[in-house]
């Protein structure tokens, strides 16, 4: 075999590997890590691994707020999973809580997923009544689920305002 051929296989090869380590350390610099989560009647204290805590209201207590019966510790905020028997369509966005981990998981249902996320992001605002600097903050990812849209599946958009989003 002559050189040129041991020059592409080795170019090939870099491509990859740097193809692989962008996809892995995708989104990677905007975790945060909650370390604690402290509950009251009151309120709830995000303690993130940087900065201030941040105080939220007691949420839970909260109409929109309901426990999800079929997982225990999930919290559905606001939408649920189900179509609207009037529209036949799903709910722009569905927003749950995980108390065990205190993270927020976000799955935007309809597009335009831009509008989607919007709707998301000033709801939790409201229900949490606290800044979009905190809202960051928090422990949260903001997806597609790929039965929505392959294409849009398989990224942390994050929240509009915050570093690291992504423009949808």
């Amino acid at each position: 075999m002559n050189k040129t051929y041991y020059i592409i296989i080795a170019i090939v090869l870099v491509l990859i590997v740097a193809i692989s380590l962008t996809l892995t350390n995708q989104n990677s610099d905007t975790d945060i890590n909650i370390t604690d989560v402290v509950y009251t009647d009151l309120d709830i204290t995000f303690k993130p691994s940087e900065g201030s805590n941040i105080v939220t209201e007691n949420f839970f207590t909260d109409q929109s707020v309901k426990a999800d019966t079929l997982n225990p510790g999930l919290y559905e905020l606001g939408n649920t999973i189900t179509i609207d028997p009037v529209t036949g369509k799903l709910p722009l966005y569905v927003a749950i809580f995980d108390k065990q981990s205190g993270v927020f998981n976000i799955s935007l249902l309809q597009q335009p997923f831009s509008r989607s996320r919007i709707e998301a992001e000033v709801y939790l605002k409201n229900l949490l009544q606290i800044s979009e600097e905190e809202l960051c903050k928090l422990s949260y990812s903001v997806t597609v689920p790929e039965y929505v849209s392959r294409d849009a599946s398989g990224f942390d958009y994050r929240f509009s305002f915050c570093p690291g989003s992504i423009p949808l």
